[in-house]
Order: structure tokens, then sequence, then C-alpha cells
């Protein structure tokens, strides 16, 4: 029975009394005294807080990875210095004073972006492609074109010549060369200095060729210093890859000094892993000043290796440049050329030397008698015990000198005078 129904069992309880006790509307004749809720609120309060902190916390860690914090002054309290939350991504996220925010972090990357794209637009007009045209002979389809496609740098002009920086290998035995400073300025090209030890070579342009296709302005790229780099440092490779217009890579610096051996000739070489491609042979790769601190010249390419590109250093290269720029050729051997191979030490009599794997047809060796097999031992009195070293001692010779060169052909000891004439160039 409920107290609705039977007011006597509710002493002296009146229906007003009753609706307040289950509905909690307070009776206008008489109140009895409300409990304290003091503890009650509290508890209330502190959760309230609890969850204002917690979303203060959370907006903290968001801020730390979409928004810039400032640094924190000297006079924050150690609580203030120092703010870690969890995540269920894993592990802790510190802000403390050693910590990067991540929006630092973008801006970091912002600003290294706008400074790629300020050094490409700087130094692009330096770049140019070089088309190619070689004729090869054959006995049954008679003469056949072959085109080539590289790429080269502006890195001095005077008053009626533009000279322009590149591999040996892009120009070799080309019979036309063309230079494009972009679409519309095709002009032809003439071969002025090569160093086929060094892979290096410079091309000239007239000024008047230029002037004729509306080019009366050129950019020249500085060189810079090579030997400043660290690994890690950013590069961009640009030139004409693939043959088809100049474009950008970038990239790291992997290995600051290397030695590879490149058609029988040793390079000191940058290692990057910038995109070096076909076509981008003979063009430059810069710093993050702008400056020239490599000439991109090969790359390792396979189904399992990526990323291995190979850059001239500028403090080998430039000095070449200079010199080739005023038509001194660098003499050559004319040999293709290895350390000797340990298996064959015992039946070539010396396990030092030069081995020599090809001879030029027509080349200083050829025409003094040097042939595929010998081991070069000595070289102008200079005893040779690596094809390296023979390399640099060539490389130290001046055109038109004779040479004394000394080895073993089939065991048996040779000597031989060879006269270092310089390459023809076109």
């Amino acid at each position: 029975m409920s107290e609705f129904e039977n007011n006597e069992l509710r002493e002296e309880k009146t229906p007003d009394e009753v609706i307040g006790k289950y509905f909690d509307v307070p009776s206008q004749e008489k109140k009895k005294p409300q409990k304290n809720h003091f503890y009650r609120n509290l508890v209330i309060g502190v959760v309230v807080l609890a969850l204002c902190f917690g979303s203060v916390s959370f907006g903290l860690s968001a801020s730390g990875t979409m928004g810039r914090l400032l640094p924190k002054t000297k006079a924050a309290s150690a609580t203030e210095t120092e703010t870690e939350t969890e995540n269920e991504g894993g592990g802790l996220y510190s802000q403390g004073d050693e910590a990067v925010p991540m929006a630092l972090v973008a801006d970091s990357i912002y600003e290294a972006s706008q400074n790629r794209v300020q050094i490409i637009k700087q130094v692009k007009p330096s770049v140019v492609a070089i088309s190619t045209v070689a004729y090869s002979q054959d006995w049954f389809f008679g003469t056949t074109e072959i085109d080539g496609s590289g790429s080269g740098f502006v890195f001095a002009k005077d008053a009626y010549n533009v000279y322009i920086a590149t591999n040996n290998h892009v120009i070799s035995g080309a019979s036309d060369i063309t230079v494009s400073f972009n679409e519309n300025s095709a002009v032809a090209g003439k071969v002025v200095g090569v160093d086929q030890n060094a892979d290096l070579a410079v091309v000239s342009v007239t000024a008047s060729d230029l002037q004729a296709v509306g080019i009366t302005e050129v950019t020249v790229a500085a060189f810079g210093d090579s030997d400043l780099m660290q690994p890690g440092d950013p590069v961009i490779a640009i030139g004409n890859a693939l043959g088809e217009g100049i474009t950008a890579t970038s990239g790291i610096v992997s290995v600051i000094s290397k030695q590879i051996n490149l058609q029988g000739k040793t390079l000191n070489v940058i290692q990057t892993d910038a995109a070096i491609n076909e076509g981008n042979s003979g063009g430059p790769l810069f710093n993050d000043k702008g400056e020239v601190i490599g000439i991109n010249t090969a790359k390792f390419a396979s189904e399992t290796i990526e990323g291995m590109g190979f850059s001239i250093t500028s403090n080998v290269a430039a000095p070449i440049f200079e010199k080739l720029a005023t038509g001194q050729s660098a003499p050559t051997l004319g040999v293709t050329v290895q350390s000797v191979p340990t298996e064959y030490a015992s039946v070539l009599g010396t396990a030092a030397g030069a081995y020599v794997v090809d001879v030029t047809e027509g080349g200083n060796a050829d025409l003094a008698g040097i042939q595929a097999g010998d081991v070069i031992t000595t070289f102008n009195g200079e005893s040779i015990f690596s094809s390296t070293q023979l390399v640099e001692c060539v490389r130290n010779c001046s055109a038109n000198d004779v040479v004394e060169v000394s080895g073993l052909r089939n065991g048996s000891p040779f000597t031989l005078k060879v006269t270092l004439y310089p390459p023809a160039v076109s």
C-alpha cells in the first residue's frame, strides 16, 4: 500500500510532504532541513576540473604536433618546462626543453623546400643539354648514324665564346655537337679540350651564334669547395635526363670521397643518392649554396642497387676545366688498364704493375707497340705498382712528352718509347 492510499500510516506527513519526498518538490508550509552536499559538490567539481585539464593536455599535445610552441623562458618552473603525455601509439612524447616540436620540424622542411626552389631557379639557366651525332662504319649496313645525349654547364665566358664543362664520354667520337640553352636555342658546339683520363671535356659555343637565336645573356655557374661537403649534406643534380630536357633531382651526399674505376680510369668522386640517369652525364651537382661541387658522371644500377650515383669532385675537375678551356688537352697513353689479376700473377711474372686490358686503335700506346696483355711496371723511370699510379703519372705529363715505358709481355721484359700526342679535337 502506498502512502497515498493510507494517510494514517504517515503520522503527521501531509500530501505535500509525501510529494516532496518522491519528487523533490519543497513543501510550502514546512521544510525539512536540507542535507549538506559540500563533499558531493566538491567531488563533482574535481571531476569537472579533471576533464577540463584533460582537454587542455590533449590540446597541448595536438598543438605540439600542429602548431608552433614558443621557447620556454629560464623563469619557467619544473612543471612548466616539461609536459609528458602517453598515447596508444606507444612511447612517451616529451615536450621538454630538448624536445623538437613538430611544427618547427615542418617549418624546417618547408624552408628547405623553398631553398631548393630558389637554388634551382638561380642555377638552372647555367645548365645545358648536349646532343651528339656519331657515324659508324659497318661492312653489312654501311654508315650508321648514332645519336647521343648528355649534359653540361657554363663555367666561363669571354667576349667571343661561352665555355661549357662536360664529361669526355659525352662528346667522345662525335662528329656533330649541338648545345641547347632552352627549347629554342640549339647552336653548334666545338670541342676545345679533353682529358680522357679524367673523363672531362670543354665545349665552346660562339657569342654570335647565341645572339642569332636570341640569347644575349648567359648564367655562369660557380665552383664550390667539394672538400667541405659532409655526409648528409643536401645536393641537387640538374641535367638532360634521358635527353628529354633539363630536369632536377635532389638527395644527399652519401660518401664525400671515393675512388671508382670507369672503363679503366680511376676517378675521385662524391657518392650521392640523388637520381642520376642516362643523359645526366656532364651535368652539375650543386650544394645548398648553388655552387657546383661535382660533375655527374656515373651510377651503379641493377635490380638490387638503388641510389648510387657518382660525381667527379669539383676540386679535381675545376683546374682541369680551366686548363682545357685554353685548348691544352691533356695527353693520354691510349690504354685501358687495371691492377694485375691475382690469378694471372704467376703466368704474367709479376703481381705488381698495370695490366693492359685494351689498347686504343691509333692511340699513342698503339703507335709505340704496346699490346693488350702487357704489364707496365715502369713509366718514365718510376716503378709502377698499380693502374691508379700509372694514370697519375700520365696525368702529370705534358702534351708531346716522350716517355719510356717498360714492362713484361708473356713473362719477357720489354722497353718502348712513347710520344704523348694530345688527342685530336673536332
